[in-house]
């Protein structure tokens, strides 16, 4: 991201990641600390294979049995994706499950997906259970809005919470959103982006 950011002559980015590409944009914050303006962090998390019970929990209360078992066999058995089976059970009944909105049927269609990265991330000892940043969060520089939903099965609010929690308090702020999942924007969109509109304003 900084070499993209060098290539192009951007300076002083505010970079927005969600999810996985709020891992992405930590990790580059907090290996370039003094490159980016602000940071707009959604959805995600700082260290991998945290609150796995409170996820189980969460989907099988929005799914049922069927989904809690397979929740249960990812977060707290296999630890991941052991064979294409189980990755196509869980796109067809957790992932809808993701967010509180209907998610656009066509999105799956446009969306480039490569099988062998999500084995390879989620495998047992795979990076998504291993990984950690908060013992480098402090070095972050710049001004951090941190977005969560209350309903987040993949990664709960306590995730956000915690990733606020470390961060420079100074720095930092933490919006939780009532009735949205796994991605605040398509759930709340009017207020989400009002929220992020704010904080990009702010001198």
């Amino acid at each position: 991201m900084r070499a993209f950011c060098d290539v192009l002559g951007i300076v002083n980015p505010i970079v927005l990641g969600t999810s996985f590409g709020g891992m992405v944009a930590l990790a580059y914050a907090t290996r370039h600390p003094a490159h980016p303006s602000k940071l707009v962090l959604i959805s995600t998390e700082a260290a991998g294979g945290t609150y796995r019970d409170r996820r189980v929990e969460l989907f099988g209360r929005f799914g049922g049995p069927e989904v809690g078992a397979l929740a249960r066999r990812r977060f707290l058995e296999v630890q991941g994706h052991p064979d294409q089976a189980s990755l196509d059970a869980w796109r067809r009944l957790a992932f809808p499950l993701y967010t509180r909105t209907p998610r656009d049927p066509g999105m799956a269609r446009r969306a480039v997906s490569r099988s062998e990265v999500q084995h390879w991330f989620t495998k047992p000892d795979g990076e998504s259970h291993t990984f950690n940043m908060f013992p480098d969060l402090g070095r972050i520089q710049c001004p951090t809005l941190v977005l969560g939903g209350e309903d987040d099965p993949m990664l709960p609010i306590e995730c956000q919470a915690d990733l606020a929690a470390a961060l420079p308090a100074h720095l930092v702020r933490f919006e939780r959103f009532a009735d949205c999942g796994h991605a605040v924007v398509p759930d709340a969109p009017e207020r989400a982006m009002a929220v992020i509109r704010d904080f990009i304003e702010q001198r």
